[in-house]
């Protein structure tokens, strides 16, 4: 046997000092070249000062391309050259432009299409015949082709000929269709809903064009029963807006309350961009709640149940660029909500609700930090100040402060179950790293409260928890399973949870 043993010397980096662009050839149409470099350098990785790496050049030549592709010039060529000074660590990056001939967009193919009409298609292309070519546009095509949702597969490619620069530049659309009925079927166990299943089912194309019906069931210990039926219509008022119709039935068995309930939801969703969304949603609710015996917030109703009406509107938006989607290492989630209740709008109680969610993950080395804070308050104009049960903040469980179990923190009934409140406050910190395999740990802390009074917020109130917890990585997200320790509270034992997903 032989063993070697081979030794790396780095050595000094070598740096950025300048980048220079140069055109190699005449164009018809004048190219602002200060304007380009503005644009180019927001988006390059290898500017003056950067460590010099090979895959940073490759990928600044291929922005640098895109950049001229994006103005017409689909047959462009960059090359690039490299001043290299080893005695003081330094580079200089030349680039070599040969922009070739001005582009036109020529006529569009569509393949694969079967259910659904050319002239839909034809709608949504951001471009037209005889344009100037523009390769951003055609990636905007594929993009709003692909969340329409009626195809699992999607192509947009510009039919280039290097060899005799081909010019108008035919496109080619290739489309495979998703199944017009799919659905999912799901079976799960959590420590607080214990057995769990769901049907989702989708039919495409519902009356033509990109409209599609969504049915979902669920059940659970929490959630008894479930249907929820949506009309979607993509593309209501322009290309990023949707609006639903979803009439629904549910009960709710939670620890405070018990509730039967038809309503009737129509949002109107609208996507800024791939991280923010804001929705308009109006609801009708007729609710019946179970009513605990000698409770004395209801001694006035006769009977065990004690039915009432519902209704508002929602105004909400979600930022979120925190990726990956199952896991966050990085970015932010930030989520505010504000529901009006009555008023205007009818129903049986007249109230305010507000409430939001900040979340935040960045990755140390191996380890992720993960930050949680979320608040809220109602504000009641009714004389009585009464909240239905449903819209009360709760606090405690799986995915709150897990020192205690779901929505036991704070005021209880004289029975000893929530009651629930008009203001919230819950933070939680958690420490994230890997194991082996696919487990990992976590330590957390989580702290909150609820309290009767709107918007009255006591620091000295706080519940506090700490514990272990581990996760297995699975295709649907982390198995996680803690153990919430309460902090100064010794007449409170430790909380065990099993449930799918990170805390938050």
């Amino acid at each position: 046997k032989v063993k070697l043993t081979i030794e790396v010397d780095e050595g000094e980096p070598i740096r950025v000092d300048s980048v220079y662009f140069r055109l190699t050839d005449t164009v018809k149409s004048p190219i602002n070249m200060d304007s380009l470099t503005r644009k180019v350098f927001k988006r390059v990785a290898l500017t003056k000062g950067k460590r010099f790496r090979d895959e940073d050049l490759q990928s600044d030549q291929q922005a640098l391309g895109n950049a001229f592709r994006n103005m017409g010039y689909a047959y462009v060529d960059v090359t690039y050259d490299l001043n290299l000074r080893p005695d003081d660590y330094k580079t200089d990056i030349i680039y070599f432009i040969k922009p070739g001939p001005l582009c036109y967009v020529g006529t569009t193919h569509i393949v694969g299409a079967k259910h659904v009409k050319d002239s839909f298609i034809r709608k949504q292309l951001k471009y037209e015949a005889g344009e100037v070519y523009d390769r951003s546009a055609l990636e905007k095509t594929r993009i709003n082709l692909y969340h329409l949702q009626l195809f699992r597969i999607v192509s947009v490619l510009p039919q280039t000929n290097a060899d005799s620069t081909q010019n108008p530049i035919p496109v080619r659309i290739y489309l495979e269709e998703t199944p017009r009925l799919n659905g999912k079927l799901g079976l799960g166990y959590g420590t607080e809903d214990k057995f769990r299943t769901f049907l989702d089912l989708n039919y495409l194309g519902f009356l033509g064009g990109a409209r599609r019906i969504n049915l979902q069931l669920k059940h659970s210990a929490i959630l008894p029963y479930s249907a929820s039926l949506r009309w979607i219509q993509p593309r209501f008022i322009g290309d990023r807006s949707t609006i639903e119709l979803n009439p629904y039935i549910m009960r709710n068995k939670e620890p405070g309350y018990d509730n039967r309930t038809l309503g009737l939801r129509v949002p109107m969703n609208y996507q800024f961009n791939n991280w923010l969304t804001s929705s308009l949603t109006y609801y009708f609710e007729a609710v019946e709640q179970a009513i605990e015996a000698d409770d004395p917030e209801f001694a006035h109703i006769q009977g065990d149940k004690f039915p009432y009406n519902k209704s508002g509107v929602i105004l909400g938006s979600v930022y979120d660029n925190s990726k990956p989607r199952f896991s966050a290492t990085s970015g932010i989630n930030l989520s505010l909500a504000f529901k009006v209740n009555g008023y205007l709008f009818g129903g049986d109680f007249s109230y305010t609700r507000l409430w939001g969610t900040f979340r935040i993950y960045h990755k140390i080395g191996d380890f992720t930090l993960a930050f949680k804070m979320a608040a809220g308050g109602i504000h009641s104009s009714d004389t009585s100040g009464f909240i239905p049960v449903e819209d009360r903040f709760y606090s405690g469980g799986s995915i709150s402060v897990r020192g205690w179990r779901r929505a036991q923190l704070g005021p209880k009934r004289e029975s000893g179950t929530p009651l629930g409140g008009k203001s919230l406050l819950e933070s939680s910190f958690e420490v994230r790293f890997p194991l082996f395999w696919r487990l990992s740990a976590v330590g957390f802390i989580d702290a909150g409260n609820v309290w009767t009074g709107s918007y009255s917020y006591n620091i000295n109130d706080l519940g506090y928890a700490v514990g272990p917890g581990l996760r297995i990585e699975t295709p649907i997200g982390p198995v996680r399973f803690d153990v919430g320790f309460p902090v100064w509270n010794k007449k409170k034992l430790p909380q065990f949870f099993i449930s799918v997903g990170q805390a938050f």
